[in-house]
This record gives structure tokens, C-alpha cells and sequence, in this order.
């Protein structure tokens, strides 16, 4: 059987669609998921010649290589590998993308808009049958009981809160592509529908930093149009989302706590309080070993260690650092620090010169997110960063390569 360019990309093309569709795909059939992308990658490399992107790769899985080399110095080494067990995708989806056939980029470029809109019904139709399922035992009550019921109720489909949160925000950034394409009334009044139910799901979530955070990278997206009139659309519509914000008191209560931030012994154990006070025992061991920190795998023990002396309401709930890249000081010091830097910088640049406006929304996207999440230590945060930040990031290195070599060639 002879396998044509076009047999290839079908079977290429189907594993995006399913990669795309993650959030609908019970958490242990995922990893088949992502085995399955490697296969059609290798089918697709059949009868060509084998190109392997080794600056890409070594980039894009530096911070994975980091981690695993700092275990030398970890004494807790079962923690160790489980974390590095989850956060695989850091190294595997890198090595995915760094051998992916070039003659199958266009048609991928081609089809982007219907992985998007994938990715968007695959959140809807979550949020929607959760919320269905879930309204016969708690009938009026389910939205009171939403954010916890998604965390504990659903088996394999359980997600936390922010993370849901966080795939809802990517999904209205991918609508606003979506729309961007789209010529056809009904179809732009469909896509406007969608985005306020996703909206809707948000608010009943109710985490004000990724509510924050859309607001900002929304205004961004609104900037790369150029258009006076959108702006315009876009500043009323955050208006009116703060107008809502004040107008409920269990809304207006939430974003109130940032005017007051204070240590959780004395202000309460609220989300900004909590993290204050994480954030400043976490910096005060940072600095107590700066230049390669203490390991992934003693880095939670030394962090717990440090919130005996600060708060028993911490310690008791064993919290992470809540930031990713303080977690990062104190795993892998100044070190890891600025070389994850350096990676994000790598991906935001490579966006910037090639006007790849998804892949810069996503690296400020996913930045932002970091200050107040360690999104890379879950499996629902890290799969899909790593697989947004390289699918879209290909696309702009491929550009890279091919004025690089037409430079060459001049």
C-alpha cells in the first residue's frame, strides 16, 4: 500500500481534531490521544526525508531538561518524578511538533479555523451537559454549587475550577479568530451567541484573575485590528462587564479583595490573602538558596517547611506557591527562572515578527496566568499549553527557517 501526501495529512488531520477536542476526552484516554498525534507524525515522515527542528525542540523542552537534571540535588525523589510525570508534556509535545512534515503545514494552515471552533463547542458542550447533569440533584442550587461540583463530581471529566475558567477564556480568544473569518450573518450571530454563553459559564465560576486576564488580552486582540470602531466595541463591552462586577455584591465582594491585601493571619484567609502570604514565605527560602534553588523534588517540602512559621491554615492545605514562576525559583533558582524567561520570550518574539497574533495572545495569555497559577504542575494546564504554545509556534519557526534560507541563498 502506498501512502500518499494526502492519506498523510487525513490522518495528521484527524489527530489535531482530537488534540483540539481534549477538553470533552475523559483524562485517561488522553495520553492515547497524544500517542496517536506521535503515530500520524511518524506515518506522515514515511518515504520523505526526515527533517528534525533541534533549536525548536531544545527551546521548547529546556525547562522539562532542567527539571529532571535538578533531581541530583532532590532528596525527595518520589515527589520528583511524579511531577515530572505529569509535566511530560513539557518535553513530548516539543518532540512531537520538532518532526513535523513541512508539506503538511499549509493545509493545516488552511484548516486552523475549524480546529478553533472545535476547541470552542468542545468547551460548550462540557460546561453545558455539566450543568444539565448536575441540575437534577441540586435543581436551582447548581449554579451556588457549580465551581465544586466540576472538581469533585465528574470522575474522569473532574477539572478545577480555574482551569475551566481557563479553557473558557481560551475559547472566546479562539472565537474572535473564528469571527475575524467568518462573512455570513448567521454564522458571526452563532459565534456572538457562543462567546456570551462562555461568558456566562465564567462569571458563575467566578475567578477574577482570569476574568482579568481575558479583559487585558482581549483589549490586545482589539488592538492588532486597527479599528477605531471595534475598539470602541471592545471598551463597552468591558464596561459593561464591570458594571455587572459592581452591580452583584458576591461579584463586586470578590474583586474587592484586592483593594485590601493582607497577611492570611490577619486579613483572612481569602484567594489574595492566601497568596500574599505564600508568595512572601516562598521568596524569603528563595533567597536562601538564589542560583539553582532546591530541586523538583524538595522545593514543596521547603515551601510547606517555611508555612509552619507563617500560617497553619497553609500547611494544613499543603498549598503550591501559586505562581508558577516563584515555583520555578525555588526548584531551579535564578537558573530555571530566567531560561523559562527566555522561552516564553523565544515563542512572543517568533509571534511579533510574523504577526502570529494567536501565538503572542497565548504566551501573554498563559504569562499572566503564571502569576497566580502553577498551571505547568496539572495535567488540565499543562497538556494544553504546551500543545497551543508548540502547534502555533511551529508555524511562525517554519516562517523563520524559509526567509532564513532565502537570505542564504541571496
Amino acid at each position: 500500500m502506498v501512502l500518499t501526501d494526502s492519506f498523510k495529512f487525513k490522518l495528521l488531520n484527524i489527530s489535531l481534531f482530537i488534540m483540539f477536542s481534549l477538553p470533552v476526552i475523559p483524562d485517561y484516554i488522553r495520553p492515547y490521544a497524544i500517542i496517536f498525534l506521535g503515530l500520524s507524525l511518524l506515518i506522515a515522515n514515511i518515504n520523505r526525508s526526515f527533517n528534525f527542528n533541534l533549536k525548536f525542540f531544545l527551546i521548547n523542552s529546556g525547562i522539562y531538561v532542567l527539571m529532571a537534571l535538578s533531581l541530583f540535588y532532590s532528596e525527595n525523589l518520589d515527589y520528583g518524578f511524579n511531577k515530572l510525570e505529569t509535566m511530560a508534556s513539557l518535553i513530548v509535545l516539543p518532540l512531537l511538533f520538532s518532526f513535523f512534515p513541512k508539506f503538511a503545514l499549509k493545509k493545516v494552515k488552511a484548516n486552523l479555523s475549524n480546529y478553533l471552533l472545535i476547541y470552542s463547542i468542545a468547551i460548550l458542550i462540557y460546561n453545558i451537559i455539566s450543568l444539565v447533569y448536575h441540575f437534577g440533584h441540586y435543581g436551582k442550587t447548581t449554579l451556588i454549587h457549580y465551581p465544586t461540583v466540576n472538581r469533585i463530581a465528574q470522575g474522569p471529566y473532574n477539572i478545577h475550577p480555574i482551569y475551566l475558567s481557563m479553557h473558557i477564556c481560551t475559547a472566546i480568544l479562539f472565537s474572535f479568530f473564528i469571527l475575524k473569518k467568518l462573512k455570513t450573518k448567521w454564522k458571526i450571530a452563532l459565534m456572538v451567541v457562543l462567546d456570551f454563553v462562555l461568558l456566562f459559564f465564567l462569571f458563575v465560576l467566578l475567578k477574577k484573575g482570569l476574568i482579568i486576564v481575558l479583559g487585558f488580552t482581549s483589549i490586545i486582540f482589539v488592538l492588532f485590528q486597527r479599528s477605531k470602531k471595534l475598539l470602541y466595541v471592545g471598551f463597552a463591552l468591558i464596561a459593561i462587564n464591570v458594571v455587572i462586577i459592581i452591580s452583584i455584591p458576591q461579584y463586586r465582594s470578590k474583586f474587592m479583595e484586592l483593594t485590601k491585601i493582607e497577611d492570611v493571619n490577619k486579613g483572612g484567609p481569602t484567594s489574595t490573602n492566601i497568596r500574599y502570604t505564600i508568595y512572601r514565605s516562598a521568596l524569603y527560602n528563595f533567597l536562601k538558596s538564589p542560583l539553582i534553588g532546591y530541586g523538583l523534588g524538595d522545593h514543596k517540602d521547603v515551601l510547606l517547611e517555611g508555612f509552619k512559621e507563617k500560617s497553619k491554615e497553609l500547611y494544613k492545605n499543603r498549598y503550591n506557591t501559586h505562581n508558577q514562576y516563584i515555583s520555578f525559583m525555588l526548584s531551579l533558582g535564578i537558573i530555571g527562572l530566567l531560561y523559562f524567561l527566555y522561552f516564553l520570550g523565544f515563542n512572543l518574539v517568533l509571534g511579533i515578527r510574523y504577526n502570529n497574533q494567536l501565538l503572542i495572545l497565548l504566551v501573554v495569555f498563559y504569562g499572566m496566568i503564571m502569576l497566580f497559577e502553577n498551571i505547568l504542575e496539572r495535567e488540565n494546564g499543562v497538556i494544553y499549553f504546551s500543545f497551543f504554545i508548540n502547534f502555533f509556534g511551529l508555524m511562525s519557526y517554519y516562517e523563520h527557517q524559509d526567509r532564513k534560507n532565502k537570505t542564504l541563498n541571496i
